[in-house]
């Protein structure tokens, strides 16, 4: 689902960064899952875009722990942070001196739209039977999780169509701000 304005993303971007263990890194570094969120950041404030920051992290936020369910080339935050250090590059790469903060910033939520961890469904069910579906708009994934009932099965599943309507509400959550 990642066609968009930016540079394809390598996959070694999205995948959990293995830091050296000696010393003096002693298992950290500055592309470690843990700094992602700090990065995020950082991208935003080279973006121009740290007015965002706030409501980029609570939407987010809502996505927290799912990456344990998901592929790793699906994790949330690194698949943002990868998509916003492309954009950091490309801008580097092109002038976008007549592109409004408002347009670079509609520009960077609908490439966000497109990575497949905002097309995921999960439900908690027996077999084949769902009895509740997760909306990220709704509820965290981890309140999410809370619903599960015993002798449930907790299911994720990225359909071919996506998932158009929460990609929809999504965009609209993070170019007003409001959710």
């Amino acid at each position: 689902m990642q066609n968009g304005p930016f540079p394809p993303i390598k996959q070694s971007a999205l995948q959990e960064h293995r830091a050296q263990q000696h010393f003096p890194y002693l298992g950290r570094d500055t592309l470690d899952r843990q700094r992602a969120i700090f990065t995020i950041t950082d991208t935003l404030n080279q973006l121009g875009q740290a007015s965002r920051t706030s409501t980029l992290l609570r939407w987010l936020g809502r996505f927290d722990g799912m990456e344990a369910h998901l592929e790793e080339d699906q994790d949330p935050l690194l698949c943002v942070r990868a998509l916003l250090m492309a954009a950091v590059a490309a801008r580097v790469s092109r002038s976008t001196a007549n592109e409004s903060p408002d347009d670079a910033w509609e520009r960077m939520v609908s490439s966000i739209m497109r990575l497949d961890f905002v097309h995921t469904h999960s439900s908690w069910g027996i077999h084949t039977k769902s009895r509740i579906k997760w909306d990220p708009m709704g509820q965290t994934w981890l309140e999410f999780l809370e619903e599960g009932m015993p002798g449930e099965s907790l299911t994720t599943w990225l359909p071919g169509s996506g998932n158009p309507d929460l990609a929809r509400r999504s965009a609209a959550a993070l170019l007003t701000g409001y959710f």
